[in-house]
């Protein structure tokens, strides 16, 4: 058995709810928990959340599957995913790129720019949600500090699609 400092392990368990991890998840089910509520009363039944990462994304002139997967910080291949369900499920179609005959171009349809609409006021129910348990002094400082962890991050480590680049090089590398 690995030798382990008992008291220190039963201080860890003690505070096991404040873990950041743990308090991140939770509160992100709570917000998934009140957006499904939400969008289920305004008649989204067919929607992921997951949708809304490329949906938010794409700029009201459109925007290509390339740049919607960079923006979202996800694969070319994950967006498409999304974009095909999405055009399936009446929310955007899709165009030639008049500045890239290769590329298509993502365009809201009518049903998405309201759900979009739709989006906003959800997102302002669970914001006023949280601010009727913290108040919105505490809200916005959560929000601040949320904000700047993630700018942070988002500038000094590496983004999904770099570490993909990463991990396919070590394979290059490896394989030679």
């Amino acid at each position: 058995m690995i030798p382990i400092d008992e008291e220190r392990l039963r201080a860890f368990k003690d505070k096991k709810n404040r873990l950041m991890g743990r308090l991140l998840n939770k509160s992100y089910r709570m917000v998934t928990d009140l957006a499904v509520k939400f969008l289920t009363q305004k008649g989204y039944e067919k929607f992921r959340l997951g949708h809304i990462v490329a949906l938010v994304h794409i700029e009201l002139e459109g925007a290509n599957v390339m740049q919607l997967a960079q923006k979202a910080g996800m694969t070319k291949q994950g967006m498409s995913k999304l974009i095909k369900e999405l055009m399936e499920e009446g929310y955007v179609r899709t165009e030639k790129d008049p500045e890239d005959a290769r590329a298509l171009l993502v365009k809201l349809t009518d049903k998405g720019v309201q759900f979009l609409s739709d989006w906003m006021d959800c997102s302002e129910h669970i914001n006023n949600t949280f601010a009727s348990i913290v108040g919105q002094e505490k809200l916005e400082v959560v929000k601040d500090i949320l904000s700047e962890l993630v700018d942070n991050y988002e500038k000094n480590c590496l983004s999904p699609l770099q570490l993909m680049d990463y991990q396919a090089l070590q394979r290059r590398l490896s394989e030679q």
